[in-house]
C-alpha cells in the first residue's frame, strides 16, 4: 500500500508529462504483462467466477481496469464480482462510499457489493488494542473466503504487484526469520480455493503512472492504525537505496524469489 508522502512523489514524476502514445504503449505491455503472469500460473479457468477485492487503493483500482479490458478479448469467459469489504471496526478507515460506488455503478456498470467485516462484543480488539495492518488483513481474507462459497467463486484477486511481492518477501525474512515469498498463485487446500495476484508482473512506478494517465479515482492509505511500519522500512532502508544502486535489484530479486517458488510447488499446483 502507498502512503500520502508517496503519492505525491510519483505524482511530482509523473507531472512530467510523456506523450499520449507512451500512455497507450504502457497500457498495452502492462495488459500483456498481466495476460502473461495468468497463463504461466493458470490462474483463470474458462467459466470461473473471481472475486476481486476493491480497496480504493491505486493497485485494486487498476486491477478492475486491466482485468474488465482483458476479458473483453480473451478466449476463456469467465466472471467477476466487485466486493468492497467495510471494517466496521477501524473508525474514519472507509471514506466517500458512496461517491466511489456511484463510480463503479454509475460510470463502470460494475455492480458492487459492500461487506461489513464485524467483531465479536467481547473482542480486545474494539478498544484498538492489539489492531494491525496484519489482523486486518486477516478478517478480510476469512470474509471473501466465504463470499467465494456463497457465490461459487474459486478465485480470489488481489492487486499485488512486482515490488509488493518483493518487500513483503523481506518482511517475512526479517520478522518472521523464513525465507517465504507472498506468491503470484497460492492455492488454499483447506478452503478450495486460490489466490491469485494477476499484477505480479508489473513494477509499482508503472502502476501508478498508469492510473494517473488513465485519472482512475483512488485513495491513500487513511487507515487511524497506520500502514504497517516495517513495510515502510523496508522500503525506505533496503529497496530503495539497492535500486539507486542496483538499478534491476527489484526485477532479478523477484524473478531468483519466482524460479524458487515454481521449483518448490509447480508439481503440487501452487498448493502452499
Amino acid at each position: 500500500m502507498i502512503n500520502e508522502n508517496d503519492i505525491q512523489t510519483y505524482v511530482n514524476e509523473a507531472e512530467k508529462k510523456s506523450p499520449e502514445s507512451q500512455h497507450k504503449n504502457l497500457e498495452k505491455r502492462m495488459k500483456r504483462e498481466v495476460m502473461r503472469a495468468i497463463s504461466d500460473f493458470n490462474m483463470i479457468e474458462e467459466w470461473e467466477t473471481i472475486l476481486l477485492w476493491v480497496s480504493w487503493g491505486k493497485d485494486s483500482m487498476l486491477l478492475w481496469y486491466l482485468l474488465s479490458e482483458i476479458r473483453k478479448s480473451s478466449k476463456k469467459k469467465f466472471n467477476i464480482r466487485w466486493v468492497y469489504i467495510f471494517k466496521e471496526f477501524l473508525i474514519n478507515c472507509d471514506i466517500m462510499f458512496e461517491e466511489k460506488r456511484q463510480y463503479y455503478e454509475d460510470v463502470l456498470w460494475i455492480p458492487l457489493e459492500k461487506v461489513d467485516v464485524k467483531l465479536p462484543e467481547d473482542s480486545k480488539l474494539n478498544e484498538w488494542i492489539g489492531q494491525s495492518c496484519q489482523w486486518c488483513a486477516y478478517a478480510r481474507r476469512i470474509a471473501m473466503m466465504k463470499l467465494c462459497k456463497k457465490y461459487g467463486a474459486s478465485k480470489i484477486a488481489f492487486g499485488h504487484h512486482m515490488d509488493d511481492i518483493v518487500v513483503t518477501t523481506f518482511m517475512n525474512m526479517v520478522q518472521g526469520r523464513k525465507m517465504k515469498i507472498m506468491p503470484p498463485m497460492n492455492r488454499m487446500r483447506m478452503w478450495d480455493i486460490a489466490f491469485i495476484r494477476p499484477m505480479a508482473y508489473l513494477r509499482e512506478k508503472d502502476v501508478m503512472r498508469m492510473v494517473l494517465a488513465k485519472d482512475i479515482p483512488f485513495s491513500g492509505c487513511n487507515c487511524p492504525v497506520g500502514e504497517d511500519k516495517m513495510r515502510n522500512k523496508i522500503k525506505r532502508e533496503i529497496v530503495r537505496p539497492n535500486e539507486k544502486v542496483l538499478p534491476n535489484f527489484v526485477e532479478n530479486t523477484f524473478w531468483a524469489l519466482i524460479k524458487d517458488f515454481r521449483e518448490k510447488y509447480e508439481s503440487i499446483n501452487y498448493s502452499m
